[in-house]
Formats: C-alpha cells, sequence, structure tokens
C-alpha cells in the first residue's frame, strides 16, 4: 500500500511546463525544416550540388601573330608543368621533396614550401603549380618515371608561347607574362583568372583583346572527400584570334642581316631600319639593335641575364625606332624646304652664293660642310648645302634679298608633318620628340629665341629631336603626294579557323596643306641626292630618291658597354622608291635607316654607312628572288 504523502512532490505546474518545452522545440524544429526544404531549399539544394560538382576551367590557347604572308613570328609549343597534391605528400615527406625539387627546378625550397602550405590550407586535394618556368622535357621524364621519390609530384602538358625569331622581333611583339594582382583586379570582370598569361608588352600587349582565348569549362563529379570521381560535362576552350601584321618578314630579315653586319664590322653601334608603305601606312619592316630574346622572359628570366639587359647602355629593351629621338640632321632639311617653298620665300630658282665654308653672323661663325659655289634649291638639297638652308631659313649677308621663312613657320609646318607628336602606330611606348619654337624654348627654358637657334634648327640640329619613325612617315607623306597617314603594324585578324573577323583600314592623320607642285620639287631634289649629290650608288638598279643627313650627338670619345667606340656623330638616310625614275607620287615603299656613332666628322668624303645599306636592301627585296 503507497501512501499519498510519498507522492506529493510530483505537481502539475511541471508537467506542464515539460509539455509547452516540448511543443516549444518541436515547433522550432518543424519551422526550421520549413525554411530548409521549402523557402530555401532551392538555395541549399544548390550548395549541396556545389560539393558534388566542380566547375573547373580549361585554358585556351593564345592566338599566333603572322607576318603578311603567313610566317609565324609567335606561336605555342606544347611543355611542361610540375604540380604537387598535398594529400598525396605525406609531412614527414614534405622537406626532402621540397629540396630536391628544388635543386631540380632552381628554385628556392622555401618558395616551394610556402606554395605547397598554402594549397594545404585552400584545398588539399588540387594540385597546385610549383614550377615557376617551363620545364625541361628530360626533366619532366625523369620526375615522371621515379614517381617513388617524388611522392604527390605529376606532371602536366601546358602550352608555352614561343617566338622562333625572338631577338629579331622582340621590339616589335614584346612578350607575355603571368597577369599581376591589379590587372587581375581590374580585369577579373572579363573573364580573367589567377592562372592567365597576358601581353606585358609591344603588340602581345597591344592586341591581347584579339590573341586571348576563351575558356572551356569542365564539371567533374567529387566524393565527400573532395576526390574527383568522373567527368559530367565539357566545353572545349576556343583558341585567341591570329594577328596578321603588315611586316614582311623576308625585308625584316635583308635589312636586319645589312645593319648587323655593320655593327659587326664596328661601322657603328647601334642602328635602326624601318620601311613602310608611303601609300597607306603599312609597316613593312622595322629593326632595332641592339635587341633582346623575347624567349628569356617566357621560359623565365634569370637574376644574371636581367642584369645583362640593364647593365647594356645601349638599351637594348627600347624599340629605338619609336622609343628614342635624335637629331635628325640635314634630313629635316625636307622641312626647312617646305616651309620657305610654302610661305613663298624661296622658289625653285632661289639662289645663293656659297662662296665660303663659314659665313659670320653678329660675331658668330656658322659653317657649312664645303664652299658649294652659286646653288639653287635643286642643288642645295642635292649638295645639303648648310648655308643655303641657313639662309632659307634665318636669312644671311650672302644673299641680303632672301627673307627666311622664320622659326614659327619651321615649326608649323615641321608639325604638320608630324614632328613633336607621336604618330600613332600601334604600338605601346612611343616618343613624342621636340619640334620647337621660340615659344617652346622660353616656356622651357627661360630663354629667348636667337638666330643661332633658327641657323641650328634649319639642318636638323640644336633643339629638333624626332624618332626614326617620325622622319619617315613625313618623308612618306611627301612620296605619296601629300597625306600624312598613321602608321600602323596590323594588318587583319584571323579566327581560329582562318576566317578573315576584322581588317584594319588606313587611317589618315592630316592632309599636308603645301602645293602639289611644291612636294613635286622636294621628290625631284630627293632624286638628285642620289644622282649628283650626298647618296652616290654606283651601279645603280633603282631610282632610289632620299635625303641624307649627319647629326653630332653624344660623346665622341670612349667606348659603349659593347666595347665599341663612340664617335659622336650619327647617320641617317630616309629615301622612297617610285615605280618610275620620275617625279610622281608613285612610291610603294620608303625606308629610314639610322646608325648610331658611325661618322667621325662632316666632311666631303665621309662615306654614309646607312647610303649603302639602303641601295642593297632595295635591290635585294625588290630585284631579288621573292621566295
Amino acid at each position: 500500500m503507497v501512501r499519498a504523502e510519498d507522492r506529493a512532490f510530483v505537481r502539475p505546474r511541471r508537467f506542464a511546463a515539460i509539455a509547452v518545452a516540448i511543443v516549444v522545440v518541436f515547433t522550432a524544429l518543424t519551422v526550421r525544416l520549413w525554411d530548409l526544404q521549402v523557402v530555401n531549399g532551392a538555395y541549399y539544394r544548390s550548395l549541396s550540388e556545389q560539393n558534388r560538382v566542380l566547375r573547373l576551367p580549361v585554358t585556351a590557347d593564345r592566338g599566333r601573330i603572322l607576318d603578311r604572308n603567313g610566317y609565324v613570328l609567335a606561336q605555342n609549343i606544347p611543355g611542361f608543368a610540375v604540380m604537387v597534391l598535398p594529400v598525396d605528400l605525406p609531412r614527414a615527406d614534405e622537406p626532402v621533396l621540397v629540396s630536391e625539387l628544388g635543386a631540380i627546378l632552381g628554385r628556392d625550397p622555401a618558395v616551394l614550401q610556402k606554395i605547397i602550405d598554402d594549397q594545404r590550407t585552400r584545398n588539399p586535394y588540387e594540385p597546385v603549380k610549383v614550377s615557376g618556368k617551363p620545364v625541361a622535357r628530360d626533366t619532366a621524364l625523369l620526375l615522371a618515371e621515379r614517381a617513388e621519390l617524388f611522392p604527390g609530384v605529376t606532371i602536366t602538358a601546358e602550352s608555352i608561347r614561343d617566338y622562333p625569331d625572338a631577338v629579331l622581333y622582340a621590339p616589335i611583339l614584346g612578350y607575355v607574362g603571368p597577369i599581376t594582382d591589379d590587372e587581375l583586379a581590374a580585369k577579373k570582370d572579363r573573364g580573367y583568372l589567377p592562372t592567365d598569361i597576358v601581353g606585358r608588352t609591344g603588340l602581345e600587349w597591344e592586341y591581347e583583346r584579339y590573341l586571348r582565348g576563351t575558356y572551356g569549362w569542365r564539371e567533374v563529379e567529387r566524393d565527400a572527400a573532395q576526390r574527383e570521381i568522373k567527368t559530367l560535362a565539357y566545353t572545349p576552350p576556343v583558341t585567341g584570334n591570329s594577328v596578321v601584321l603588315t611586316i614582311d618578314d623576308r625585308l625584316q630579315k635583308l635589312l636586319e642581316a645589312e645593319l648587323r653586319k655593320g655593327v659587326e664590322a664596328g661601322r657603328f653601334t647601334q642602328a635602326v631600319g624601318v620601311a613602310m608603305n608611303p601609300q597607306n601606312g603599312e609597316i613593312l619592316a622595322m629593326v632595332s639593335i641592339p635587341s633582346y630574346d623575347s624567349n628569356w622572359f617566357v621560359q623565365g628570366i634569370t637574376p644574371e641575364q636581367m642584369k645583362l639587359l640593364n647593365g647594356d647602355d645601349r638599351r637594348p629593351l627600347v624599340n629605338k625606332a619609336i622609343g628614342d629621338i635624335y637629331p635628325p640632321g640635314s634630313t629635316f632639311k625636307l622641312v626647312t624646304g617646305l616651309a620657305a617653298l610654302t610661305v613663298g620665300t624661296a622658289t625653285r630658282d632661289t639662289t645663293v652664293n656659297v662662296s665660303s665654308n663659314v659665313m659670320s653672323v653678329s660675331g658668330t661663325n656658322f659653317f657649312d660642310w664645303t664652299a658649294h659655289g652659286v646653288v639653287n634649291f635643286v642643288n642645295g638639297f642635292a649638295r645639303s648645302s648648310d648655308i643655303y638652308f641657313y639662309t632659307l631659313a634665318g636669312g644671311s649677308p650672302v644673299a641680303p634679298s632672301i627673307v627666311g621663312a622664320g622659326p614659327d613657320n619651321i615649326a608649323k609646318y615641321g608639325r604638320m608633318l608630324g614632328f613633336g607628336t607621336p604618330t600613332g602606330i600601334d604600338l605601346p611606348g612611343e616618343a613624342a620628340g621636340i619640334m620647337p619654337d621660340p615659344a617652346w624654348k622660353q616656356a622651357t627654358l627661360d630663354e629667348p629665341w636667337t638666330i643661332g637657334n633658327t641657323y641650328q634648327e634649319a639642318i636638323g640640329q640644336g633643339f629638333v629631336a624626332v624618332t626614326p619613325l617620325q622622319l619617315l612617315n613625313a618623308y612618306a607623306a611627301v612620296a605619296n603626294g601629300g597625306t600624312l597617314y598613321t602608321p600602323r603594324l596590323l594588318k587583319e585578324v584571323r579566327d581560329a579557323n582562318g576566317t578573315v573577323i576584322y581588317t584594319q583600314p588606313p587611317k589618315v592623320t592630316r592632309k599636308l596643306e603645301m602645293r602639289p607642285e611644291d612636294l613635286r620639287l622636294i621628290r625631284e631634289a630627293a632624286r638628285r641626292v642620289v644622282t649628283i649629290g650626298m647618296a652616290p650608288m654606283p651601279n645603280a638598279k633603282l631610282p632610289i630618291a632620299g635625303k641624307t643627313g649627319t647629326a653630332e650627338f653624344g660623346e665622341s670619345s670612349g667606348k659603349d658597354s659593347a666595347g665599341r667606340n663612340k664617335l659622336g656623330f650619327h647617320n641617317w638616310f630616309v629615301s622612297f622608291l617610285p615605280q618610275q625614275d620620275n617625279t610622281d607620287p608613285t612610291a610603294q615603299i620608303a625606308m629610314a635607316i639610322f646608325t648610331y656613332d658611325s661618322s667621325k666628322g662632316m666632311c666631303e668624303f665621309c662615306l654614309n654607312p646607312a647610303v649603302g645599306i639602303t641601295q642593297r636592301v632595295f635591290e635585294a627585296y625588290v630585284l631579288g628572288d621573292k621566295k
């Protein structure tokens, strides 16, 4: 028999509290279940699918770069990369592995250790690339065949950028390299990934938008341990477009061979050669010596190689055709002559009696290279008389009846011809040059302009500085009858199937506000430079026209970093080739040759090496074997 007082501790309110608690708990669970399965069911289902299915990018090959005839200038070649899967690498073996891999790959073991540790933190089930540059085939085979000695290490194929004629085309093409963090932040919205390779300089940078391919995608199924089970779907990548240039590889190599011979023979220390079609602005060749090997940067440039490039005072990393400026010397007499003709202070029959090689103005002597006697415009240009062009520019005591064109007019027509501003060529790093006038000198140096400045400007010395491309473009405008084009290297773009998807049209910068007869007179005088003047071409087979120039620049003693003599003078020859031996504006090719430190002084018998180079290149290109 149980006594009632023994169960007095059980009170009805406790049962009620427990019941309420149970109801609250189950209500909360029911609400949460409703939230998970109904309200946010799609969201959590998506998360679950992402844990099971992963979408991985498939790298696309970069497009090729070709010359106008289809010769390959930049391509992709197969290579190898070394990967490490952290989950397959026992921690006890890690120190030995990174030490051995470091020795094989030429990388600091501490760097490899950090790469692997970082990947362990992110996702140990995904491999990480530890090779900083493409791995040689023998090295890849060694690692693959001795897998037991390298736990967790795998070899994968990758595409490597390659430049068959790297040194020849480096100033034009540039090179590619890994995307930087800043670039990734700016381009992430355009589909760029941390593993992307992008154009760093040159046309690789300029036409990144065409050359870059489109990623493919691979959907893979993984297990709970994040290991890949199978591929569920695959979208192949699309190779980048091919960029076809206006460059003619045959002319490029003819030009480079002649310039290199001169450097190796010690006739000059550096050189530039540029050729273009005056009728549309297409660049046919562009050579800058010295250059560099762009494959160094793709394959992973070493500190020793970088030190070699940075320590070279000839600046091999600069495309001298567009990136450096120089005094044009007597080639600038084109501008002085056209200014005088256009403003009416000179005609074909304007004569000056150059009876002496020295002219004194206000106690200062201004020199010519010889006493020419009586010369008119054509002979003055052909024989490159400095005193004649001093007179056309600023007047002189030897011809007091001639009123000079003046520095403002010279600057005006110089700018019309493209001096003092970039040409707009489709390459990065173009210099503007200097086209001075009295206002420029006052603003820049806080000094007034003098008659000496006018005389120096008239013959392309003093403050005047140009790029070889600017000078060539000005002569091309005269050669074609008065149209200044924007120089260009892009001819067309083709997709992966070879179909042309874009053709670059000619772009007119401006029409010259000069009379056709004055331009014709310059073309006639330029032809006389070769037949009676400063650019003799024995046994010439083509009607070449042009203008020589010798400019004093820099030191005239000592040696450069390559051990070649610094001679302090540079030589130019800017030329064009009419289709017939006449003054019609029919030239299909114009060329500028610039040789650096190439003569010891300006005199009647100082041979300008640019003249002979021009003759040989023109004749080999036009008359030689087209194959």
